[in-house]
């Protein structure tokens, strides 16, 4: 098989969970030795799609009238996730879920990384066979290193203990509630990063906020050497309202950084539990609670550590590449499950299943 990899207007993306999940994906794809392309252009078997423009509904239809398999990467569920991002998403966000449904109807299967997005999906009354695949985390990447540790900590002046976070400076995100508990942890340093749109994600209490942000809050803007930067923490708090993967939470999670999240019914669904992996709060008095509880605790972040890095392992580029491999080789085959009626739906294997067998 063959299979082209595609992401339309890629450096428009290029800071977004979007192009994190292409070039992990292409690794994947590689590391396992299947024959990729991310030219549309080029000869393939599999389409398979990380964003949903006009380019890509274009190569969508094209490679449908060709008689080629497509499968669509449900990054994005409509309006559970665009809403509270970007300036007017709330206005614009039915009009956009109808587009989502549109694009998605027309492919032959859909990709999405987590549990929670299929059932939101299925919800929505999506028709085609939905197969939950991870984003995956790169172990070889993302891998401690006390050296970067310490260039980073001097580069962004952090001299105590250092609550971080990374993400596109929107609502959705809670960067309000981080720049609260910042507020009332004036003891600990606190650093986000992540790109801020200006006009683009425009969002006047946010905005205000940012610009009013305590002192022991730095916003370093976006960061592309994100192993090192992260390191550079002690603990991220991640205080996000909605989420259909979390990929920062992987990448933490790898450099056995403790976590602190909402306690949100997605991250339950993909095997995130409070006191074992992650430390999970509602409001502002319960994550100040338990971050403090966590900086005076260093036992208790070692053991939290090592549990979250079971979770990288668990969604590691070696094991994704398998599972895509699979799941690629079941969709070419003569009677593919889901795919021979139209709304009929099928069971996708979860990560760790399937993985036995290497691409020939």
């Amino acid at each position: 098989m063959k299979v082209c990899l595609y992401l339309e207007a890629e450096n428009v993306v290029a800071r977004s969970g979007f192009r994190t999940a292409f070039a992990q994906h292409l690794r994947a794809l590689q590391r396992v030795g299947i024959p990729v392309t991310t030219d549309p252009s080029d000869d393939f078997d599999i389409l398979h799609l990380h964003w949903f423009g006009p380019r890509s509904l274009y190569y969508l239809k094209k490679a449908k009238q060709q008689g080629k398999i497509v499968v669509a990467h449900a990054h994005s569920i409509g309006s559970y996730d665009f809403k509270d991002s970007f300036t007017l998403s709330n206005t614009f966000a039915p009009l956009y879920e109808k587009y989502l449904h549109y694009f998605y109807e027309l492919s032959d299967a859909i990709f999405t990384p987590s549990e929670h997005a299929k059932a939101l999906l299925q919800v929505q009354g999506i028709s085609r066979p939905i197969y939950v695949v991870s984003n995956g985390v790169d172990l070889e990447k993302f891998r401690f290193d006390a050296q970067a540790r310490q260039q980073y900590r001097q580069r962004f002046g952090l001299k105590r203990f250092t609550v971080f976070s990374a993400g596109n400076l929107i609502p959705r995100k809670g960067v309000l509630d981080f720049l609260e508990v910042a507020r009332k942890l004036p003891q600990f340093d606190f650093i986000w990063f992540g790109q801020a749109w200006g006009i683009l994600a425009f969002d006047s209490e946010m905005h205000q906020a940012l610009d009013e942000r305590p002192p022991n809050v730095k916003l370093p803007g976006f960061i592309e050497e994100t192993p090192g930067a992260f390191s550079a923490g002690d603990l991220l708090f991640y205080p996000s309202y909605g989420e259909t993967h979390g990929l920062v939470l992987f990448e933490a999670a790898a450099l056995q950084r403790p976590i602190v999240v909402r306690d949100l019914p997605e991250y339950t669904a993909a095997g995130w539990h409070d006191g074992e992996n992650c430390v999970k709060g509602c409001s502002l008095d319960e994550f100040c609670e338990k971050i403090q509880r966590l900086a005076h605790d260093e036992p208790l972040r070692a053991r939290l550590a090592r549990a979250a890095r079971s979770m990288a392992e668990a969604n590691s580029l070696d094991r994704v590449g398998h599972q895509l491999y699979q799941l690629y080789r079941e969709l070419l085959s003569p009677n593919p499950p889901g795919l021979t009626r139209r709304g009929t739906a099928c069971r996708a294997p979860t990560t760790g299943e399937g993985l036995g067998e290497r691409p020939e």
